[in-house]
């Protein structure tokens, strides 16, 4: 065969590789920026702190009292309440 016909498929064949790494590179770039949106659309969202309520009584009006009744039973030591 001819050598210059080698040459010249070598050249097609290198020309298709840089092409296609070319190709390659521009889509995972494209997923990269997709992947940093979406991700920083997800941080917005995440990102929602609760309402502080501004007094005190509008923390506890669900869950009853703000202080726990003192525990009843038997104490022993210092923890025993004075009145028993």
């Amino acid at each position: 065969m001819n050598g210059n016909l080698w040459y010249e498929i070598a050249r097609q064949r290198v020309a298709d590789r840089q092409r296609d790494a070319r190709q390659a590179s521009t889509a995972r770039r494209a997923r990269a920026a997709a992947r940093a949106r979406r991700g920083s659309e997800r941080a917005q969202q995440a990102a929602a702190a609760p309402v502080i309520p501004d007094y005190a009584h509008e923390m506890f009006t669900e869950l009853g009292d703000a202080v726990p009744a003192a525990r009843q039973g038997a104490g022993h030591g210092r923890e025993t309440p004075k009145n028993q």
